[in-house]
């Protein structure tokens, strides 16, 4: 198995995210969700054929450690990472056997802003969706914007 997937879910291809991504895992595949059609849930879970939410996660299926990265927007993740978020509740209704092949994976979380004011409880999300889809959280990390 392949080590690292980044999933980025920044708003900018060649943001302040991406360029945390690529200095602290310069050699790691990474997945801009930007690139990617995904639709919000719903609770049939009936999605067009022009999803893609699950072309990234049998990408992810490949690999042993998932970094979720995103910039902070208004104190939480961003709109892209918060849409895929809610989509993993497929893998355990209507895509349950696909979700299981995530189980055990290591996840960590990178974040980065213009200001170092994330609060306690910003990983919360990421570290209670590990609990429950079982994933080994390993830790979440902020980074403050250097050209500020």
């Amino acid at each position: 198995m392949n080590k690292q997937i980044i999933i980025n879910g920044s708003l900018r291809k060649n943001g302040n995210t991406t360029e945390l991504i690529q200095k602290i895992y310069p050699n790691s595949i990474s997945i801009q969700l930007i690139d990617f059609k995904i639709e919000l849930y719903n609770y049939d879970e009936n999605y067009t054929e022009k999803d893609e939410f699950l072309d990234i996660i049998n990408q992810i299926i490949e690999f042993d450690e998932i970094v979720f990265a995103t910039p902070v927007y208004w104190y939480s993740m961003s709109s892209l990472m918060k849409i895929f978020f809610d989509r993993l509740t497929d893998l355990i209704g209507s895509q349950e056997t696909i979700g299981r092949k995530l189980m055990g994976k290591k996840i960590s979380v990178i974040t980065s802003s213009n200001g170092n004011n994330l609060g306690k409880n910003f990983f919360l999300p990421f570290l209670e969706t590990a609990n429950y889809l079982h994933l080994d959280y390993l830790q979440g990390a902020h980074y403050v914007n250097p050209k500020n």
